[in-house]
């Protein structure tokens, strides 16, 4: 049974809404006591779902305005103290805040910037989605217009300029986390600029997408696994979403880039490198295979033989199988039309994968199937196997487990003494 003082604040969070502008203060005081402690997480995650569902009513969203400054400071301060599981209802609390938030008081958008990048590699995936929504809803606010005063953002010098708030203006703020420290935080930084290039380039100058472009097509080259992955999703979005007079000219560094990672494995980047490939082909024809090193032509080869071989299956099955297929294959596979442009992947995509898998078990087993040898489970007739048991490698064995000559014993009763 959940403590009473939680069962408290879901009962306050339902009427929040139902409340008398009067009663606003007392329940502002109340989650400014809850959100500094660190004791209960719960509690805390309940405390930073108020201002959300106070966003939902008239005299709510007046509240959230006249009160905002308070709430920037209250945020601010409880950055630190924020628990594992009350991050993605931090996200939606700023996110209400910065939806009220007053032209005057743009410097709190840069102020917790950086903890919003660093939110779109959050493992929880509903953390993850809020942390993108948040990141177009500042692009948005910033595409209002107004004056940031850089001074008041924390560790700013006193004497900063201020800033007149624009889209580029937005763009340069998050670009400034591919200089970060650690390879986490550029490989934030590089999702999250994907995240916003894709929803804002209608609305950029067309200088700014191209420098942007240039600039990250240099970290295909890194050496980290982690900011080449991120930097793929970009590639990604580049060549979907991007005009063809702004692709085009970049195709001379990217298609080498991109086939420097095709014959890696590890985190699926030759299934990754091949579909990007294949979705470039599609757009631009000749032009990849004429950027592909020589050591790349084969891979573009299977390609095109994929793409032939659909084609056949597709003539072959008819046009109606044909729709019923794409119908299937497309029909609430993704929740937006961002995660469909970098995750989304077609059949010849899946049959690589799957021959990439069988490669793999090749070379695990040795010699594959002309050597006849293989990895065998032995199992218990009683129980399954339980893979996640300390004693699970040990039935596992490299030769043919011999059958039982005699039937199974079946489970039989403990026998108990009656006396």
């Amino acid at each position: 049974m959940p403590p009473t003082s939680h069962t408290l604040m879901d009962l306050i969070i339902t009427l929040s809404i139902y409340l008398p502008p009067s009663s606003f203060p007392p329940l502002f005081n109340l989650t400014s006591r809850i959100l500094p402690l660190t004791h209960d997480p719960q509690l805390q995650k309940k405390a930073y779902k108020l201002l959300p569902r106070l966003a939902t009513s008239p005299n709510g969203s007046l509240a959230l305005r006249t009160r905002n400054q308070d709430l920037q400071s209250l945020l601010l301060s409880s950055a630190a103290t924020t628990s594992p599981p009350a991050r993605r209802d931090r996200l939606l609390a700023l996110a209400a805040t910065i939806d009220h938030l007053p032209q005057s008081d743009l410097h709190f958008i840069p102020s917790v910037l950086s903890e919003v990048v660093i939110a779109a590699k959050e493992v929880n995936e509903k953390a993850r989605s809020a942390a993108f929504d948040l990141l177009v809803l500042m692009g948005r606010k910033m595409m209002e217009g107004g004056t940031i005063e850089q001074s008041k953002i924390p560790h700013m010098d006193a004497g900063a300029p201020s800033a007149v708030a624009s889209l580029e203006e937005f763009f340069t703020m998050v670009s400034a986390g591919l200089v970060g420290s650690s390879p986490h935080m550029v490989s934030a930084s590089i999702t999250a600029l994907t995240r916003v290039l894709y929803e804002f380039h209608p609305s950029l100058k067309r200088e700014v997408v191209e420098d942007l472009v240039s600039t990250l097509d240099l970290f295909l080259t890194s050496n980290n696994r982690e900011i080449v992955r991120s930097c793929l999703g970009f590639t990604k979005v580049v060549i979907v979403s991007l005009p063809e007079e702004i692709v085009r000219p970049r195709l001379q560094s990217l298609v080498p880039g991109l086939m420097s990672w095709s014959k890696e494995h590890k985190s699926r980047f030759r299934a990754k490198v091949k579909h990007i490939l294949e979705r470039a082909i599609r757009r631009f024809g000749s032009e990849v295979e004429k950027w592909c090193p020589e050591d790349g032509k084969k891979l573009i080869a299977n390609i095109r033989k994929s793409k032939e071989r659909k084609k056949r299956k597709r003539s072959e099955g008819g046009a109606d199988a044909a729709d019923k297929e794409e119908e299937k294959r497309g029909k609430g596979r993704f929740e937006s039309e961002y995660d469909e442009a970098v995750y989304g992947t077609d059949d010849s995509d899946e049959g690589s994968e799957a021959s990439d898998r069988d490669a793999r078990a090749q070379k695990i087993n040795g010699k594959g199937e002309k050597g006849g040898k293989g990895t065998y489970i032995i199992e218990d007739p009683d129980e399954p196997l339980d893979l996640l048991s300390q004693s699970a490698l040990s039935r596992i064995s490299s030769t043919r487990p011999l059958a039982s000559k005699g039937p199974a014993r079946s489970r039989s009763k403990p026998k108990i003494d009656l006396d």
